[in-house]
């Protein structure tokens, strides 16, 4: 399956719980909030080179080398556009980016005793809690019952990666995932991080979250599949607004930050 047969499945996946997490509302309406950026171009170039290095050029078109100020160039720029349609055009120094990033992975013998013995990018459903959902691990080590993430960050340092784990709800995903592959019958011993910097020297860190981390991401995801089943079933998707007690409340009382108490 590719990966653009899976995003188009209606399952929910880790993406989906993001926008759920903000709001109803953000997951409704998916497609106004998810736009393609040059760090999202990166990380998924980055993957590829790392996981699925032959399938490269089936994805990713890189930019010929051509003076698009010319009408020479221009002519060939357009015609390189047209053989690429339904491709992820790169520029060249993109490309050689994230080729030095995906270098600095694989350069660490950690990554060369993790990512074996199994496939990369395999997708897998199931039902929990009479919910239909899905996952598409990096990679998954079948003969050590491993799921590997691999992730672009700015911090790959353990205090920097925790802080991108809780800002991007990455204690959701290694719960979620992990669940998923066990439904399909999949051991799981564990889940694993490996972070890359994108600013070079490219540091790289391997990291596996505590058993408090995975319940609190286990918790996370179940309340909230229960929070799409009741707006699934009541037909609302609210934005910002308090849901509680099967009551929707638009108005709420804030208060301020709890730093600026102690501002001086």
């Amino acid at each position: 399956m590719t990966n653009a047969e899976y995003h188009a499945r209606p399952e929910i996946s880790k993406s989906d719980l993001d926008l759920l997490a903000k709001s109803p509302y953000h997951f409704k309406n998916k497609d106004k909030f998810r736009t393609e950026t040059k760090s999202l171009l990166l990380g998924s170039l980055v993957h590829k080179l790392v996981l699925e290095p032959n399938d490269l050029y089936n994805e990713f078109a890189i930019e010929p080398d051509c003076d698009k100020r010319t009408k020479a160039g221009k002519e060939i720029y357009q015609e390189f556009l047209e053989e690429n349609q339904d491709k992820s055009i790169v520029e060249v120094s993109v490309f050689d980016e994230a080729k030095q990033i995906a270098d600095s992975v694989l350069y660490m013998r950690e990554s060369g005793l993790f990512l074996k013995d199994g496939l990369a990018e395999q997708s897998y459903f199931a039902e929990i809690e009479g919910v239909k959902v899905k996952c598409r691990p990096d990679f998954y080590n079948e003969k050590l019952g491993i799921a590997i993430d691999l992730k672009t960050t700015s911090d790959a340092s353990a205090l920097g990666f925790a802080k991108s784990v809780a800002n991007f709800n990455y204690h959701i995903q290694a719960s979620f995932y992990s669940d998923i592959l066990r439904a399909n019958g999949k051991e799981v011993n564990n889940f694993l991080f490996i972070a890359v910097e994108t600013k070079a020297p490219y540091m790289v860190g391997f990291y596996e979250l505590d058993e408090v981390a995975l319940q609190k991401g286990r918790e996370d995801y179940l309340k909230l599949l229960e929070l799409y089943k009741n707006c699934k079933q009541r037909n609302e998707w609210w934005g910002y607004a308090k849901y509680e007690d099967d009551k929707v409340s638009h108005i709420q009382t804030i208060s301020l930050p709890s730093w600026k108490f102690y501002e001086k």
